[in-house]
């Protein structure tokens, strides 16, 4: 994600079970699972050809119905269609996805000295006309936790000093300075949220974005999304069925919306979706190939009134 993470320390605790495991950072508990040593486990296919014997649960990292099965069952669950994984890899994989997660909460001033210690080897003059002025290393740590915590890699620490000095040059809002860097982080997003050149995402209809553009409200503390209950389960409500279709996938959900709401959007879901992630058509390269899995509009609205 562009900066070493710190290493991870092993203990054991006598207030956990036997196969139970917690991932803390800092010493506060951010995630825990469960592996049965003696098992594989075994993820469901969305049309399993056979169903196999064992012991149902949820995969940890991307919430997959799944089961314990013995080890001789692995052989014909992998040809009913399941993913078989081994009790390791299942922690290994949960560990990983749970520091992306939350990498950053890793990001702290001390991190964000030295990764500027480093750029100033490579970028000199950048730094001399950038940092600490116009961009303080506080400025620019929370612009770097920003991207970290949406899973925008900050390798390109170069370009990211280079616009966010720019921006500042119109704004010293924290957020669209952000959302400046974003989009000059083009290729960067890109290679991170698409596979195969493809990206599967969740629309917005036309009538929605309106709906939500005039829901944007700005105050002394800045621009916040003031967005009528009614209004806000509609989105929730179909994106939760969109959901569903990345997960029988096993990817990432994502919508994709216009630059001018994407930041308001992203915080309002995140509460109720937390591991989706909102990008915008400008942080897109054009030769990206889009499939839309689900569209969310208002029409879902009037069928439902109209059911009542």
């Amino acid at each position: 994600m562009g900066f070493v993470v710190p290493s991870v320390r092993l203990h054991d605790s006598a207030t956990l079970g036997t196969n139970q495991y917690v991932i803390k950072i800092k010493g506060e508990e951010i995630a825990r699972g469960e592996i049965l040593v003696d098992y594989y486990l075994a993820l469901e296919p969305s049309a399993p050809s056979g169903e196999i014997d064992g012991i149902e649960t949820i995969e940890p990292a991307y919430g997959i119905p799944s089961r314990w099965i013995l080890p001789e069952s692995r052989e014909m669950a992998e040809i009913y269609g399941y993913t078989v994984i081994d009790p390791l890899s299942v922690m290994l994989t949960h560990l990983s996805e749970t520091i992306k997660k939350h990498v950053y909460e890793l990001l702290d001033r001390e991190e964000t000295i030295r990764l500027v210690e480093n750029l100033k080897k490579a970028a000199p003059q950048l730094v001399e006309e950038t940092i600490p002025n116009p961009i303080s290393y506080g400025m620019l740590e929370k612009i770097l936790r920003n991207l970290l915590k949406e899973g925008v890699p900050i390798k390109n620490l170069g370009t990211i000093v280079e616009t966010a000095a720019d921006a500042m040059n119109n704004t010293r809002d924290t957020d669209l300075i952000t959302e400046a860097v974003r989009g000059s982080l083009t290729r960067t997003i890109t290679r991170r949220f698409c596979e195969h050149g493809q990206l599967r995402v969740v629309t917005l209809d036309a009538e929605v974005e309106k709906q939500i553009v005039g829901s944007l409200t700005k105050n002394e503390q800045g621009v916040y999304l003031a967005m009528g209950a009614d209004m806000m389960q509609l989105i929730v409500s179909q994106l939760g069925e969109s959901v569903k279709k990345f997960a029988e996938l096993s990817q990432t959900p994502i919508i994709l919306t216009s630059p001018v709401i994407r930041v308001y959007l992203s915080r309002m879901l995140s509460q109720f979706y937390p591991n989706l992630y909102v990008l915008s058509f400008n942080e897109i390269t054009t030769d990206i190939q889009i499939q839309a899995l689900g569209n969310i509009t208002m029409q879902h609205k009037k069928e439902t009134v109209e059911k009542t």
